[in-house]
């Protein structure tokens, strides 16, 4: 018994599947239940291939432009030496209330004028819960990731 697959188009990006405009070959019941119904994907016709190859051209610039913009960033983010946050502190060394990855994301916009906007999910960093230095990892894109330096320090 064979298996059963569709080949569609795929409609927008998805992380798990593949970028816009690329064929790929999924289940019948991911398509139906999931892919269509959420606009994400249509089912792969002479006519639509046809149709997103012409369209491929453009999707490849607008890539390009989007990476050299994601560059742009990098080196603007990574151009300040750090980016530091005053917090109240215990005898310990630990401080009052946590940092999270709004006032991170508030700081760097408040700070470094982006093209691009950015969102909490592009942001990763170890737990702060001390005073120190912190290596935050921001990516912009699949394979461009800029790395800042965030101070936390005491009022």
């Amino acid at each position: 018994m064979t298996k059963k697959t569709v080949q569609v188009i795929l409609s927008k990006d998805i992380d798990t599947l593949g970028k816009e405009g690329t064929i790929i070959k999924v289940k019948p019941g991911y398509l139906r239940n999931y892919l269509i119904p959420g606009k994400l994907a249509k089912v792969a016709t002479n006519t639509l291939i046809h149709k997103f190859e012409l369209k491929q051209k453009d999707i490849e610039i607008k890539e390009k432009q989007f990476l050299k913009n994601c560059e742009e960033n990098k080196e603007l983010l990574e151009s300040f030496n750090k980016f530091v946050i005053y917090k109240k502190i215990k005898e310990d060394g630990v401080f009052f209330g946590k940092i999270t990855k709004k006032q991170i994301l508030d700081l760097l916009n408040e700070k470094v004028k982006l093209e691009m906007e950015l969102n909490k999910n592009q942001l990763e960093f170890p737990e702060l819960k001390q005073l120190g230095k912190y290596i935050i990892k921001i990516k912009l894109a699949n394979s461009i990731i800029a790395n800042v330096t965030l101070e936390i320090l005491a009022e």
